[in-house]
């Protein structure tokens, strides 16, 4: 059995409308929070910069769009336009902890012809360090990706082409070419036949077989002469060295002889000044042998 509202008193019905206004309040308070914490999020609040741009071709440019630095997004397309002169206007966001990256000169390059899409490339000035304005103009220049690929393919493959057409036009260079290179090859090798003929019919001729042979039995001779040689260099040395030996033993005699010598005349003086030598052996005086007999 259910119970109406108009059963309650009045007191009752007062405290129900009460809690009804709390929760619808913390409720509507929750829902509040909850959008500004996305709106935060979102950078609703941020100082994000503004820049417009103008471009004669609204190909491949789309609201919301990414404006990109270095492959890092850092904002977006927010507004496009077309004038009545019939010009293509438009603005994007930077983000507020990129504002410094837009310096002035800096400029907009569209990446068209990806393989996904197409985005907005923000080139840096090199140099400048002030950083744009909001609602500052930003130079947009169209950049085709497959165009810059074929034209830098283009680069690189005429010089290969016109090293190649050289290089035939040297190969085919009938006084320089494969054709005389092959003229002089075919020569040479006509002249190397005629020599190797010319050497075969003298090795042939019996004259030039026994000059072979008195030059094999003269070498022979030499080889023989020099290894006689070299022995009797061998004997010479050998006796060479004996006779220094027997020189040095008879230098040794003699030295030993002459020392005897000395010590036996030493040993005579010595017996002679003694007071038995006087008696024996007296010493003659020097004019002895000259003295007149009486």
């Amino acid at each position: 059995m259910t119970t109406s509202l108009n059963s309650y008193s009045p007191a009752q019905q007062g405290h129900a409308l009460r809690i009804l206004l709390v929760v619808t309040a913390v409720a509507v308070t929750v829902l509040l929070g909850l959008g500004l914490w996305l709106a935060k999020k979102q950078g609703a609040f941020d100082d994000n910069l503004v820049l417009r741009f103008s471009t004669s071709s609204g190909d491949h440019l789309s609201n919301g769009m990414k404006v990109v630095y270095q492959g890092f997004p850092i904002g977006q397309v927010k507004n496009l336009e077309l004038t009545s002169n019939g010009q293509i206007q438009g603005a994007l966001e930077v983000k507020e902890k990129y504002r410094n990256l837009a310096t002035t000169g800096s400029t907009l390059e569209l990446a068209s012809a990806k393989l996904v899409g197409a985005e907005l490339i923000l080139r840096k000035h090199p140099t400048n360090t002030d950083s744009f304005k909001n609602n500052d103009a930003i130079d947009l220049k169209h950049f085709d990706l497959a165009h810059d690929l074929e034209k830098k393919v283009l680069e690189k493959i005429d010089p290969a082409i016109a090293r190649v057409m050289a290089v035939t036009a040297e190969i085919s260079d009938p006084n320089k070419g494969l054709p005389a290179t092959l003229g002089n090859i075919n020569k040479t090798l006509v002249s190397t036949e005629k020599l190797l003929n010319s050497l075969n019919a003298r090795a042939q001729d019996p004259r030039v077989d026994h000059m072979l042979t008195n030059l094999d039995l003269g070498s022979a001779s030499m080889v023989r002469n020099a290894e006689l040689t070299e022995k009797t260099m061998q004997s010479a040395r050998q006796v060479l060295g004996s006779t220094q030996k027997v020189m040095e033993s008879t230098q040794k005699t003699m030295e030993s002889t002459n020392s005897l010598v000395q010590k036996t005349e030493q040993t005579l003086q010595d017996f002679r000044q003694g007071g038995l030598g006087k008696w024996i052996a007296p010493a003659r005086p020097a004019n002895s042998a000259s003295a007149p007999k009486n």
